[in-house]
C-alpha cells in the first residue's frame, strides 16, 4: 500500500474503464448519438449497394435494379440482406440504449419507438433532451470525439438543407403547375365545385 495516499482502501475511486463505443453499456451525448447514426447509415448503405452490385440485383450503368429482383431475395442474396438488416437494428438498438442511458433512462424505453406518432415524439426527445450532467446509474459522460462532432455537425446541416430543398422543390413545382394543391385536386375530381 502506498504510504503517500492518505485515503482508505474502500473510498478510492475505480480505474476508469475503457467505453467501447459498440457496447451496450454506457452513455452517448446528443453529438455522439448523431455522429454514430450517421456513420451507421453510410456504413449500411455503401454495404447494401456493394451487396446488390456483386450479386447482380444493381446494374451500375443503367443506374437500375434487375428484372429478377423479388427472385434474387428469396435465395442467398435474401439471406445476405437479412444478415445486413440485422446488423443495422442491433447497432442501431445499441445507439439509442446508449442515449438513453445518458438521459439516465432505461434502454427498453427505447420500445416507444414501436408506436405510431409516438415514436416522432420519442426520436426528437432522443435528439433535443440534454444528459444527466455528471454520473448517473449508467456512468460518467462519455466525452465525444472530434470526428462524432464533425459527423453530427454535417448531419445536421444535411437535414436542414435537405428540408430547404425539398420546400424549393414543392414550391417550384406547384408554381409551375407540375404538382396540384389539394384544394386543386378536389375541384377537378369532385362534381360540387
Amino acid at each position: 500500500m502506498n504510504s503517500q495516499d492518505p485515503s482508505p482502501f474502500f473510498s478510492r475511486n475505480p480505474a476508469p474503464e475503457s467505453d467501447h463505443p459498440l457496447s451496450i453499456g454506457g452513455r452517448f451525448g446528443r453529438l455522439s448519438f448523431i455522429g454514430w447514426y450517421a456513420f451507421l447509415n453510410v456504413i449500411s448503405f455503401f454495404a447494401s449497394i456493394a451487396f446488390s452490385l456483386a450479386m447482380g440485383i444493381f446494374n451500375l450503368s443503367t443506374m437500375s435494379l434487375n428484372n429478377q429482383f423479388i427472385d434474387a431475395l428469396t435465395g442467398m442474396t435474401g439471406l445476405g440482406y437479412i444478415a445486413l438488416l440485422v446488423f443495422y437494428l442491433y447497432f442501431y438498438i445499441v445507439l439509442t440504449a446508449r442515449r438513453l442511458h445518458d438521459l439516465d433512462k432505461s434502454g427498453w424505453m427505447m420500445l416507444l419507438m414501436l408506436l405510431p406518432v409516438i415514436n416522432i415524439l420519442f426520436i426528437f426527445y432522443l435528439l433535443l433532451a440534454s444528459g444527466t450532467p455528471g454520473m448517473n446509474r449508467y456512468g460518467a459522460p462519455r466525452p465525444a470525439p472530434f470526428w462524432e462532432k464533425l459527423l453530427a455537425w454535417l448531419m445536421i446541416i444535411l437535414a436542414v438543407l435537405s428540408f430547404f430543398a425539398a420546400g424549393s422543390m414543392m414550391s417550384y413545382m406547384m408554381s409551375s403547375g407540375q404538382l396540384q394543391t389539394p384544394q386543386e385536386m378536389v375541384q377537378k375530381s369532385t362534381e360540387y365545385f
